[in-house]
């Protein structure tokens, strides 16, 4: 009796503090996200003195307030926001999809007077950025005017601020005009004091494959820096083209500027021709009502600026609680008529261009937003293929590479989407190198931007051994039997050779000879002229074009444009493919895995990028992955 009381007791007890919890947890989630909704709104692309009522429409006059504070990004959130893992904050992202369109829009809006552009830093790849620049000076040819004015000018902000009619500087401000460089990090010697041992196998001939040079060489191989060299110089051809061009100068006096470090003083910048002019924010806000922009009725003197979040989605505060309620069932929406509704549509003609974003480093399985999923997007490309109203598809590629076989599986449904009869354009991104051009190489027409980074046609593969580590270090010993030879070839504490390594290395040849073997019948070359271009080596989009990697130059719209055209369609609609994984089901599982170690890293002083880079690195060092075998850039390249 006592021990049936003590077994209610305690299970009416567990019952009500997994109540109270579960609802700790939500009144926790639902105040974090409450909290947030005001700055991520605000944050999204706009500045932070943005003064105006969520869901209004765009007053006369009204200036886009362009800020650049979020990460930039290939495809637009459905919400504003997400929540970050650990600290509870909103996270915001522009959508480069988005932007382009936006900026299109605002053009011909007649309530939109100009654009004020306030970035202090700029984070990413040159050819994104060379994107927005692009869409910029597309809205300043419409006839309508941009000022750019910051408090501190990085490299990268700089050069897209160039793009502005005008450019002012804080009299207190400052700039930074030092120029391009990369550096690598090898870890070869210390891999050998913890006793760690490398094996690494490459395609034949793939010196330029360099992504396992940290763990061979203490320096750059004559050939990695013969690529580097060449790289950085058509980054700088682009930004510092933009510049010279749109400051009035020629690029032997910029790189002058440059090599001396010429801007030092806020009024250097002005003697040097690199800014217009020295203002104050009261100042500014003048200049701009003096350009014709309306006044704020909430602060006076000031112009009335919009946030690029806000005049993306008007509605956006809306949509968030419908989403909410919807999530959280206090609206429940069937399905049945939608499907219904799909049940009975007619199948008549194409009538769509599909977009399939094929967005991070390329894995087996199913992949997230932030990575390619072999599943995942090749179910997406398939679904395009089997969808009579799709007419043609565009492949917008941003991915480093990754795994070799699930590039193969995502590039046999670009040859099955061809063999059906529907055009394919690849659409490269920042990059589109390695297992990113494997996946891009069967499409019928390939745009890239001139500082995409492309090619890397190789593949590799690293086995560990961290034996000395283990036995001498830490005190292990190993000990087992076998029934065959090579039994425990792969093992982390005994280095592969012999007949094993014989083995990896045929199937590693394969592999690069299937790579190339597939570029040469995509491209219409022979795969002679392919190996003379691919042995690992980076390419530019601007130099992949000149040695037939690539067709032309373009952006994402180009290519829709043009598959259309190919499709032979005039009025048409545009579908993304994959479906976005939904924010909040992604919030939930940032609890676990790949977010918390990321968070904790962080937290512990890591920066992101390194953090990001540790786990790739994880990814192909794994001796129990499927995906040993990688096709992957070497590098991680942001502008600032």
């Amino acid at each position: 009796m006592n021990f049936g009381k003590q077994f209610l007791a305690s299970l009416l007890g567990s019952t009500l503090a997994m109540v109270i919890a579960g609802s700790l947890l939500i009144f926790i989630f639902v105040g974090a996200l409450v909290g947030g909704i005001s700055s991520a709104f605000e944050g999204v692309g706009g500045g932070s003195d943005m003064n105006f009522d969520l869901g209004t429409e765009i007053e006369e006059g009204s200036v886009l307030h362009l800020t650049f504070d979020a990460p930039m990004a290939e495809r637009g959130m459905e919400l504003p926001f997400t929540l970050q893992f650990g600290s509870m904050e909103p996270e915001t992202q522009l959508g480069l999809n988005h932007f382009l369109a936006d900026m299109e829009r605002a053009a011909e809006d007649d309530n939109i007077e100009g654009i004020l552009m306030t970035a202090d830093m700029i984070s990413g790849y040159p050819s994104m950025l060379g994107e927005v620049r692009d869409a910029l000076a597309k809205f300043k040819a419409s006839g309508k005017w941009i000022v750019a004015w910051s408090e501190i000018y990085t490299q990268g902000a700089y050069w897209m601020s160039t793009v502005a009619d005008e450019v002012y500087l804080h009299p207190e401000g400052g700039m930074d005009m030092s120029g391009m460089g990369m550096e690598t990090t090898f870890y070869k010697r210390m891999l050998a004091d913890l006793g760690v041992e490398m094996t690494v196998v490459r395609g034949p001939d793939n010196a330029y494959k360099s992504a396992v040079e940290p763990y061979l060489r203490d320096d750059l191989s004559e050939a990695n820096r013969e690529q580097l060299t060449a790289m950085l110089e058509d980054f700088w051809g682009r930004m510092g083209g933009d510049i010279a061009a749109a400051r009035g100068m020629s690029m032997d006096v910029l790189n002058g500027h440059v090599n001396s470090l010429s801007v030092r003083l806020p009024q250097d910048a002005v003697s040097l021709g690199f800014v217009d002019g020295l203002m104050y924010e009261d100042e500014l806000h003048a200049h701009l009502l003096e350009k014709g922009a309306a006044e704020d009725e909430d602060e006076t003197s000031h112009a009335l600026l919009m946030g690029y979040g806000q005049y993306h989605n008007p509605n956006a505060f809306e949509d968030l609680i419908q989403n909410l309620q919807v999530e959280l069932g206090a609206a429940e929406e069937s399905s049945d008529e939608d499907e219904a509704n799909e049940d009975t549509a007619d199948e008549g003609e194409a009538n769509s261009v599909a977009v399939v974003f094929a967005v991070g480093a390329i894995e087996s399985g199913a992949g997230d937003d932030a990575t390619i999923g072999s599943e995942r997007i090749a179910g997406a490309l398939r679904e395009a293929r089997l969808d009579p109203e799709v007419g043609a598809v565009v492949l917008r590629v941003n991915s480093p590479g990754g795994s070799a076989l699930a590039s193969d599986v995502i590039w046999r449904e670009t040859v099955l989407l061809k063999e059906a009869g529907k055009p394919v354009v690849a659409s490269m991104s920042d990059l589109a190198a390695s297992g990113g051009y494997y996946i891009s190489c069967a499409a019928d027409h390939i745009l890239a931007q001139p500082n995409t980074i492309t090619g890397s046609i190789g593949v590799f593969g690293v086995l560990p051994s961290a034996g000395k580590l283990l036995k001498e270090r830490i005190g292990l010993d190993f000990d087992g039997v076998k029934l065959h030879d090579h039994a425990n070839a792969i093992s982390m504490h005994t280095p592969i050779s012999g007949v094993a390594l014989d083995a990896v290395n045929e199937s590693v040849t394969h592999i690069y000879d299937s790579f190339i073997g597939h570029v040469a019948e995509g491209r219409g070359m022979t795969v002679e002229a392919v190996d003379e271009v691919a042995r690992g080596r980076v390419w530019t989009g601007q130099d992949a074009m000149e040695i037939g990697l690539v067709d032309g130059m373009g952006n994402l719209q180009d290519a829709v444009a043009m598959a259309a055209d190919m499709a032979g369609l005039e009025d048409f609609d545009l579908i993304e493919y994959p479906e976005p994984i939904d924010p909040f089901e992604q919030f939930i599982s940032d609890f676990t895995g790949v977010a918390q170690m990321s968070a904790m890293a962080e937290a512990a002083g890591v920066p992101a990028d390194a953090v990001q880079a540790m786990m790739e690195v994880e990814a192909f060092v794994n001796l129990e992955a499927r995906d040993r075998v990688q096709a992957r850039l070497p590098y991680h390249i942001r502008v600032y």
